[in-house]
């Protein structure tokens, strides 16, 4: 999290301030009018902003962006709608090295006077870290389909290739990373639910695989499109196996989906955080995107949510849970892969 320095130009100056804990943009407050030539502070306020005029106003603050953080002054989409007053020169920009007083430029555009009060809202601040390139004389460019087109060039009325292409990369890429999770999946040791025979010994097929087993999951988390940890449900070290003796849960009459804290095993997702830390690779799930083969409990949703995963694709229709609620209301993308695509 980024500091900003600000000093407060007079005692009754409004630091900006956001109007909810979801909003990216900071609240600027009037002050007093600035000289557009000068930049001083220039009368007072109120002030009334007639039909086709613009002016200056100050906000009483000046603060110091760290390198590279610039500021964006945006207009209030309410004063535009409803009175019809707009920036000047939206956006506008605040570059790192100005110390001077922070104005906003309204102007206007309706056919009625506008009165602005001390301490009202009348622009928001957004804050974003900029790259800086570094431009390289060659010879030629790389093609592309839009070419030299310009102003207008992609057309009104036509179907945009750049989002279709984009939303089947997406698809490709979800179906992809889902197939990894399912193959996870099958490194399971879950015994709920598997056959058993007549001396209660869980029955396997050729390839040593428990025949029934239903409770099989997978996870892949990825980042920057690369898997950097895969998860599977399955008992912890140092735990007895189910495989062997039996599930607890099953044997203590524990219903599915509750008190899962019971279970010898992690579930997959669990474990796909867990093989992250240890395998000290240095990665962070900060904006990553998560593959699961269903919907996630309430426990590993609290996970999800906590530890900055911003996608999570689900197979469609598999072990519906509680925690997609939590997930969904935490505001991280839900997608879902179906079934017949990964054939």
């Amino acid at each position: 999290m980024k500091t900003i320095p600000v000093i407060k130009l007079f005692s009754d100056a409004h630091i900006p301030e956001r109007a909810s804990d979801g909003a990216v943009g900071f609240d600027a407050y009037a002050y007093a009018p600035l000289n557009i030539d000068t930049k001083e502070y220039d009368g007072e306020l109120p002030f009334t902003l007639m039909p086709g005029e613009k002016v200056l106003i100050g906000i009483g603050v000046r603060f110091a962006l760290p390198w590279p953080i610039e500021c964006q002054v945006r207009p209030r989409s309410g004063m535009a709608n409803k009175h019809g007053i707009e920036l000047g020169n939206a956006p506008g920009t605040i570059d790192p090295d100005f110390r001077g007083n922070v104005g906003v430029l309204l102007r206007n555009r309706s056919d009625e006077p506008f009165m602005i009060e001390k301490g009202q809202r009348i622009a928001q601040l957004i804050f974003a870290a900029v790259e800086i390139p570094t431009f390289e004389k060659v010879e030629s460019l790389p093609d592309t389909r839009r070419g030299v087109g310009g102003f207008g060039s992609t057309g009104m009325d036509v179907i945009k290739l750049g989002t279709t292409q984009y939303a089947l990369e997406i698809a490709q890429r979800d179906v992809f990373y889902m197939k990894i999770a399912v193959a996870a999946s099958d490194r399971s040791n879950c015994a709920r639910g598997c056959q058993r025979d007549e001396k209660g010994k869980y029955l396997r097929d050729p390839k040593g695989r428990l025949i029934g087993q239903t409770r099989k999951f997978g996870c892949v988390i990825v980042k920057h499109d690369n898997a950097v940890s895969i998860g599977w449900n399955a008992q912890i070290p140092g735990e007895e196996l189910c495989a062997e003796v039996g599930c607890l849960r099953e044997a203590e009459g524990i219903k599915s989906g509750e008190r899962i804290e019971r279970c010898r095993a992690l579930h997959a997702e669990q474990m796909a955080f867990d093989k992250m830390l240890a395998s000290g690779v240095g990665a962070s799930t900060a904006g990553a995107t998560m593959y699961v083969t269903a919907e996630p409990c309430e426990v590993c949703a609290k996970s999800i949510v906590g530890t900055g995963i911003d996608t999570l694709i689900l197979l469609e229709g598999v072990y519906p849970n509680n925690g997609l609620k939590i997930v969904r209301d935490a505001g991280v993308n839900v997608r879902f892969v179906a079934k017949e695509d990964l054939a």
